[in-house]
């Protein structure tokens, strides 16, 4: 994978097939009209989890209800436990060129990453989407994300949709007793293609977990990582001097947090990434 600086089913049946299409449309986009009233509005409550949402400002939280409030489908992830503290796994979250980076390395992505602005990045899966990912709102336990994007595939020459992403972090021990983080995730797409969406909406409670792991890929690569390097810490560290486009400050912060990682802390296999 590479990055930029600051930066199935089996084909049994024609429902089968028609569902890996609309998984892979799935991922980001849409161009925003103006927002109903009612689009503002966004409920705490997601998933049986309370998000500060009256934390949002009011333009973030008009993008985020139009999504939640009228969505094509919706899903959840987790909680999911990942065997690093939580100090390292939020430094790859929020600086998803490093994530990038040591995934390219280690041949575990194809992602690219580059900064847009203040917690705004391009995003590239190398599958065909691509698009805009928002951090709307971050504390130690939370990030809403807004993504706006598009998939170009073979059977579609364009399909657009939009996203909103709730995702909780909850400090945990691992299996050895060392710090670990519990994730959970909810997320929600809209797609901008009538038929599509039609499609989807009818054959939701077939698609719905695929469809969130679509949109939920680069997350889940972070999971992966994070298993990786608590499995193997000192091939992480060894990578970090020479990782591309990650500036000295970060690479130093990198290697003290790998530092302090336990060796041989727990005995999980890193899964590799969903097609």
């Amino acid at each position: 994978m590479n990055a930029s600086r600051r930066e199935g089913l089996p084909k049994k049946s024609r429902v089968t097939r028609w569902t890996g299409i609309v998984v892979a449309s799935l991922l980001l986009a849409w161009s925003g009209d103006a927002f109903p009233v009612e689009s503002c509005d966004v409920a705490a409550e997601q998933g049986g989890m309370t998000f500060p949402v009256d934390r949002l400002d009011p333009v973030s939280r008009c993008l985020i209800g139009d999504v939640v409030n009228r969505p094509t489908t919706s899903g959840a992830i987790g909680p999911v436990r990942m065997p690093i503290a939580q100090q390292l796994y939020e430094f790859l979250l929020d600086r998803p060129w490093v994530m990038a980076s040591l995934l390219q390395r280690l041949e575990m992505g194809t992602y690219q990453f580059a900064v847009q602005g203040p917690n705004r990045f391009w995003v590239n899966d190398g599958d065909g989407t691509q698009g805009m990912l928002s951090l709307m709102y971050h504390d130690q336990t939370t990030r809403i994300y807004h993504i706006d994007g598009f998939h170009e595939g073979h059977i579609f020459p364009m399909v657009r949709a939009r996203a909103a992403v709730f995702l909780r972090i909850v400090p945990a021990l691992s299996e050895t007793g060392h710090p670990a983080v519990e994730t959970s995730l909810i997320s929600y797409a809209q797609l901008n293609d009538p038929v599509l969406a039609a499609l989807v909406f009818i054959l939701r409670p077939l698609v719905g977990e695929a469809v969130t792991r679509k949109l939920t890929r680069g997350f889940e690569a972070t999971t992966q990582l994070g298993a990786l390097i608590a499995q193997a810490p000192n091939r992480v560290l060894q990578l970090v001097p020479s990782l591309p486009l990650v500036d000295p400050e970060d690479q130093r912060t990198l290697m003290t947090l790998l530092g302090s990682v336990p060796q041989n802390m727990s005995q999980f296999q890193p899964a590799r990434p969903s097609p």
